[in-house]
C-alpha cells in the first residue's frame, strides 16, 4: 500500500537490502540496452499519434 493515500500511515513492509537493489538495477540496465537502439513499432507510433490528436482536440473544445 502507497504511504501517499494515507501519510500518517508508516511503510512497514519488507525492504530490499543494498544487494539485492543492485542486482535488480543491473539487470534492468541490460534489458533496456538490449532493446535501447531498437526502433518504434509501427502500431505504437499510431497509438502516440492518435493520443495526440485526442489531447488537441480536447485542448480546442475547453476553449
Amino acid at each position: 500500500m502507497s504511504t501517499e493515500a494515507n501519510p500518517d500511515q508508516k511503510n512497514t513492509g519488507p525492504r530490499l537490502g543494498p544487494d539485492a537493489r543492485e542486482h535488480i538495477g543491473s539487470h534492468l540496465q541490460a534489458i533496456f540496452a538490449e532493446i535501447e537502439g531498437q526502433p518504434i513499432p509501427d502500431e505504437q507510433i499510431d497509438l502516440l499519434l492518435a493520443l495526440r490528436r485526442a489531447e488537441r482536440g480536447l485542448g480546442r473544445k475547453e476553449t
